[in-house]
């Protein structure tokens, strides 16, 4: 055709194993409706399978994720605050207008940004990507919106701050716990869980920091920001991720890597939350190309320095998950999450996963947070959340945020 044409391969031992999978579940393989039926069932929502392209206008309901159907529109919601930035738009703290105790997170990208920077693909399979999610780990999101300028991802809101906050404002959380590397091990186990989640439905996250980690009211764990993500049946070879987490396979050519990169990253976070910075050095070095490279050696070289209160029980633990072979690396083998969860840090802090599931084990932190007020007369903001001065969701048709849409844009047909 006038665009092309695309070539599927598929691997033969990764389809094998997704149809033991499949028949080991069920007396024949499914067919279409069988399906459809299948996913209405698995994630309790409705999701209509047979939504052509035809996409309604900003505000009508496009589909529904959460298990209550959420019939959500924008002109429902009220702004509070943004949350933050970014290239492509901003997060916008909000709460329906018919009931203020419910609050979301917005994320509202410019079509034009996102256009011009040539991510459409990118945003497309963190829509998709995030449909299949459903974890009490990894935020959900709850529908998507789109208007002439911008689409929407209405996410859950996790009003504890990021990890990294917490790490770099209330350090004593991870160096005056007791008994010692117990606030490590409650997050760790946190994200193995989001990641044993993403991992079941061949997902890799590929960008795990702990900026990119968030607390909920109750002070637990989950993981965020799918941008980098991908579906991936055996490996790929996309270079991509923050380099101080990259695993040693992502950043040497040919880059070839799996769903080890998320345990090898899951090591990195755990060091830096007991040690106040990261394991691998970059040399000082500024070039993104020199920088990964001067990590890459550091890599080689092991961790070479353990600081003095560094809690001892947590080295195997943080050792095993660094370990340069993916072949070797903790939580990488046919055992994956339950592997993790059987190292003997967590038998030492007599974890209980049970408890962790069922939400009911006492975090140990969590962050009181107060509803920002209005500007006052100086317009300082108030609790460390800004507020625009124009207090609408929508960025105006005039601002310096919107760029021109493509007149034949059509990557956006499934929000």
């Amino acid at each position: 055709g006038s665009e092309g044409m695309t070539c599927v391969v598929f691997d033969g031992e990764e389809v094998k194993v997704l149809l033991k999978k499949v028949l080991e579940r069920g007396e024949k393989v499914p067919n279409v409706e069988d399906l459809k039926e299948w996913w209405r069932t698995k994630v309790g929502r409705g999701f209509n399978v047979d939504r052509g392209d035809d996409s309604p206008d900003r505000g009508q309901e496009v589909w529904d994720h959460t298990a209550n159907n959420c019939h959500v529109t924008l002109e429902d919601l009220t702004k509070v605050c943004i949350l933050g930035k970014g290239g492509y738009g901003q997060v916008i703290l909000v709460k329906e207008t018919a009931h203020q105790d419910r609050k979301y997170a917005l994320k509202v990208l410019s079509k034009g940004h996102i256009e011009e920077q040539g991510a459409q693909r990118l945003v497309s399979w963190e829509r998709e990507l995030l449909s299949m999610i459903d974890s009490p780990f990894v935020i959900r999101l709850h529908r998507t919106f789109k208007d002439a300028q911008y689409v929407y991802f209405l996410l859950e809101a996790a009003m504890g701050g990021s990890l990294a906050s917490v790490l770099n404002d209330v350090p004593e959380v991870f160096n005056e716990d007791n008994p010692r590397g117990w606030s490590m091990g409650f997050y760790a186990a946190c994200i193995t869980a989001a990641l044993e989640h993403l991992h079941e439905r061949r997902i890799v996250h590929r960008d795990l920091k702990p900026e990119n980690v968030l607390l909920d009211e109750e002070g637990y764990a989950k993981v965020c920001d799918m941008g980098f993500a991908r579906f991936v049946l055996s490996r790929t070879n996309t270079l991509a991720g923050t380099p101080d987490y990259m695993a040693p396979e992502m950043i040497s050519f040919p880059h070839t890597h799996c769903c080890a990169v998320d345990w090898w990253a899951l090591g990195v976070v755990c060091f830096e939350l007991l040690a106040g910075q990261t394991p691998f050095q970059d040399e000082g070095i500024c070039d993104p190309v020199g920088r990964l490279l001067a990590i890459r050696r550091s890599q080689e070289r092991g961790i070479c320095h353990y600081p003095y209160h560094f809690p001892s029980i947590a080295k195997p633990f943080v050792s095993h998950l660094l370990q340069n072979d993916p072949k070797d690396r903790l939580g990488a083998g046919p055992r994956g999450a339950s592997e993790v969860r059987a190292e003997p840090i967590f038998r030492a802090l007599k974890f209980d996963f049970d408890a962790l599931h069922a939400q009911t084990l006492r975090s140990p932190y969590r962050k009181a947070w107060e509803e920002p007020r209005e500007r006052d007369a100086s317009g300082a903001d108030c609790h460390n959340f800004g507020m625009d001065e124009d207090d609408s969701i929508f960025i105006k048709a005039g601002s310096t945020a919107v760029c021109a849409v493509g007149s034949f844009a059509t990557w956006d047909a499934k929000f």
